[in-house]
Order: C-alpha cells, then structure tokens, then sequence
C-alpha cells in the first residue's frame, strides 16, 4: 500500500467552538456590567438616603439653633450678660424667617 492509494484526508475545522466560547464570554460580561450596574445603583440610592438623613438632622439643628440665637437677641435688650455675648460675638438677626430652601447657584 503506497500513499497513492489511500485517499487524501482533508481535515475540516468548522467556526463552531471558538463562536461558543467568543458567546459564553459575551454573556458572561453582560451578566458582569448588569451585575455593577445594580449595585452601583443601590449604592448610589444608599448615599442619597444617608444624605437626605444628614440634611433634615442638619435643618432641625439650625431651627433650634436661631431659635436659642433669636432668644439670645431678645434676652439682650434686658439682660447685660446677654448683650455682653452678643457683641462680644457680634450677633445679629437678619430676617425674620428661616429660608426652607437654598438657592441654586
């Protein structure tokens, strides 16, 4: 038996694998950035949550914090230990309201 007589064996590759494993990695990936995604947003609602906590803990400050101020300012038209704080630290009210909002620059 010499080569001539066997047939010629062609060897046949088909894109069938490599297309598989290139798609299972593309999904992964998806799977990945959706994944980030999620938690980026939750984190991200987190935050603003926190925020929002630490804004109302911060008004409720400042209301009772004029109050005492307004207080102070009062007390000093009578009391002289009072008027020595005042302008000692020089403290004055301005407007008679609280602004609920800050403008936006």
């Amino acid at each position: 038996m010499t080569d001539e007589t066997q047939p010629a064996r062609t060897e046949h590759y088909h894109g069938f694998w490599p297309v598989l494993l290139i798609g299972c990695s593309m999904v992964l990936i998806l799977i990945w950035e959706i994944h980030l995604g999620i938690d980026t947003r939750q984190n991200a609602e987190h935050l603003r949550d926190q925020q929002l906590h630490v804004v109302d803990q911060a008004q409720r400050v400042q209301g009772e914090l004029e109050k005492v101020v307004r207080a102070l300012v009062d007390l000093s038209k009578t009391d002289d230990a009072a008027k020595k704080i005042v302008n000692r630290f020089g403290i004055k009210v301005n407007n008679p309201t609280v602004p609920t909002a800050t403008p936006a620059p």
